[in-house]
């Protein structure tokens, strides 16, 4: 259950309508998860810390195939946001979302794929945790998935549903489990500073049900102009110039230790098989619902 998705980047882009189709830039950093000894995974639990980016950059806490989607959060010109999306199953059967958040944007989307799209402003911070989690499960229309993206409010100190995206089976793709999962960092449409450094550390449980978690504990990285590894018991991307990324690693030492960087095309030792955090197995069993919506676009 492996996966190759640096192309997807370019597609994220086009998600938010950012860049015309030739001028956007795929992502170029990307941890390719290890889940081949996991079956029927409907529950990913994840988080991203970002210690050091620039405008116009995306962090994807997570994509996934069957019927193919992505969230995670991005550093936009104009604002902070999280962003979830699932493309269509087939040309003729599309996704839509059922439920969302009150301030959820969300519509369909084109360019390069077409499918359903949802983003929410999220004032994310430096050195402060994004968590996020997804559930999928068989939707009250027949023959359809419902996935749910989820993320906790640290300003308000609660998780909040951003939104339900309700998927058609298809007959060759029933998209009722995550299947190849990966992360990454992408440079939206060229823009960003390619020398600046731009590092994230993320953690990845998934399982067939909340009671069921395990922890990601190894992937191979893969790296354009940047680096990948292990640091501070985490993953990393990083993305900048050789001596920006060596300045930026070594004003973090104090608080995370030394890196172990990878070489792509090769694992890393595993990490440990920890369960979840204390109290945050209880949270995501007491979720709140997001209020249902109509298939009219929220802009």
């Amino acid at each position: 259950m492996r996966t190759k998705c640096h192309w997807l980047g370019a597609m994220a882009a086009l998600v938010l309508g950012l860049m015309p189709v030739q001028s956007v830039r795929a992502a170029t950093e990307a941890l390719d998860w290890n889940v081949e000894d996991q079956k029927d995974v409907t529950c990913i639990f994840g988080e991203i810390t970002v210690l050091a980016s620039v405008k116009n950059i995306y962090f994807c806490g997570c994509q996934w195939d069957g019927v193919g989607g992505y969230c995670g959060i991005q550093d936009l010109e104009s604002d902070r946001r999280t962003i979830f999306s699932i493309w269509d199953t087939s040309p003729k059967l599309h996704p839509r979302v059922t439920a969302a958040d009150p301030q959820t944007v969300f519509n369909r989307f084109g360019g390069e794929g077409e499918g359903a799209h949802t983003h929410m402003l999220y004032d994310w911070k430096f050195g402060q945790m994004f968590r996020f989690f997804l559930h999928k499960s068989p939707a009250a229309k027949p023959r359809a998935t419902d996935t749910r993206f989820y993320v906790f409010d640290a300003a308000g100190k609660k998780w909040r549903q951003i939104a339900t995206i309700e998927s058609p089976n298809g007959p060759k793709n029933q998209g009722t489990a995550f299947e190849g999962i990966c992360s990454w960092i992408e440079n939206i449409g060229g823009q960003a500073d390619v020398a600046v450094p731009k590092v994230a550390l993320y953690n990845l449980w998934i399982g067939s049900n909340l009671e069921h978690m395990k922890r990601l504990t190894h992937t191979g990285g893969e790296s354009g102009s940047g680096r990948w590894g292990q640091w501070h018991g985490q993953y990393f991307l990083a993305e900048g110039s050789k001596e920006q990324l060596a300045d930026c690693f070594a004003a973090q030492m104090h608080k995370y230790g030394q890196p172990l960087f990878g070489k792509d095309g090769h694992e890393l030792p595993p990490l440990p098989d920890e369960p979840l955090a204390p109290g945050v197995l209880e949270e995501l069993l007491n979720l709140p619902p997001a209020p249902p919506t109509t298939d009219k676009p929220r802009k």
